[in-house]
């Protein structure tokens, strides 16, 4: 009797089937629900056109209200939004209702960030209001990496700044063919601010170690906050400047990314944009030089918009100007590449060129000699 009875099959518990049959039924009944919501809301979208062309404001007013309030709730924070952009255009005088479904908004959007990288980003969020919380996350992409993978290359454009969530990453400084290892990073660091905060190509490059898990900014998020969230950019930056930058890293490496020696000049350049296969575009333009060296020089032109200054990076450019050296003058006609595009005070710029063919040392070294008589 006893081997018979333990050679029966478990039977399932009716209890045991029911709860099966109720959740899935419950998954099905609350898909349902869910389509049933976004049927309903649909209805009452067309009810606000109609209100809307019948001049009848109030009505059209508490609908949108109800409508951003639901849709908000319902983790549709698109849609929420773009209602309460509408809300703004048929009353913008109904303050009551634009500031409190714009909080609830808000509300709901900060409910839904994941825990998880709050936790390991606390130390940023902590210095943001709720709603400079949401619009960093909420312009964040997700991406991984696998091992061995390059996220960005020295001496070519980054405009992404990286928040690494999972897993390594090693910084490597190129110099005479070499790759010199500089950092390794990991979950809780923020890569890339070098070039994300200013137009310069980057300085270092990065590869993955392991599996990585991280998320990015792009520079657009910048330009969308400047006007509604004027404080978020410079917070974000003062977090960055917190973490050991480049420059720090490679003096304690002894590396001197600045091989060539800078020779400081005056005098106006005429600098002619190129396009990829070297043709001219637009008008030529003068420009104040700064210094030079055989690899390079830089000069100063004011630019009234930053937009157009960050535009500037990684263009080919032409390059005529006349060096002093001796009792004659050499003429100097040079291609090179923008690498990098500072600001300073009163829109002017300092643009840095890296040239496509090297100048001769003695004329370098003859404008050196000139420039510094007593040395």
């Amino acid at each position: 009797m006893i081997a018979s009875k333990q050679a029966q099959p478990r039977k399932t518990k009716p209890s045991e089937k029911k709860g099966t049959e109720i959740s899935i039924d419950s998954k099905l009944k609350a898909s349902k629900k869910g389509d049933q919501v976004m049927a309903h809301f649909s209805e009452q979208e067309e009810s606000v056109d109609r209100y809307v062309k019948q001049n009848n404001k109030e009505a059209a007013v508490k609908l949108l209200f109800d409508l951003i309030v639901g849709y908000a709730k319902e983790k549709n924070f698109a849609k929420a939004e773009a209602l309460w952009k509408r809300l703004l255009e048929v009353d913008p005088m109904a303050l009551s209702e634009i500031n409190r479904s714009g909080e609830i908004l808000e509300e709901e959007k900060f409910k839904s960030i994941d825990q998880e990288h709050l936790d390991i980003w606390s130390g940023l969020y902590g210095t943001l209001t709720t709603e400079e919380t949401n619009a960093l996350y909420y312009a964040m992409k997700e991406i991984t990496y696998d091992a061995g993978q390059r996220i960005f290359k020295q001496g070519e454009r980054n405009s992404n700044l990286y928040f690494i969530n999972q897993g390594q990453l090693e910084v490597f400084y190129s110099v005479g063919g070499k790759e010199i290892p500089l950092q390794t990073v990991g979950s809780g660091s923020i890569v890339g601010e070098d070039t994300f905060f200013s137009n310069t190509v980057c300085t270092t490059s990065m590869t993955t170690r392991s599996r990585v898990k991280l998320n990015f900014l792009d520079i657009d998020s910048l330009m969308k906050w400047k006007d509604q969230l004027p404080a978020l950019e410079s917070k974000l930056h003062n977090h960055c400047l917190r973490s050991m930058k480049v420059y720090d890293l490679l003096e304690r490496k002894g590396l001197d990314r600045r091989s060539q020696k800078r020779v400081n000049i005056s005098g106006k350049a005429v600098i002619q944009l190129l396009n990829v296969s070297g043709s001219p575009v637009g008008k030529a333009f003068r420009a104040s030089l700064s210094d030079i060296s055989v690899g390079g020089l830089s000069f100063y032109i004011k630019i009234p918009k930053k937009e157009s200054a960050r535009l500037l990076l990684g263009r080919n450019v032409n390059m005529k100007f006349i060096l002093p050296t001796g009792g004659s003058q050499e003429k100097i006609d040079q291609n090179g590449t923008v690498v990098a595009v500072h600001s300073h005070a009163f829109d002017d710029y300092s643009v840095h060129i890296k040239f496509d063919a090297m100048l001769s040392e003695k004329v370098v070294e003859e404008v050196k000699r000139l420039s510094n008589p007593d040395q």
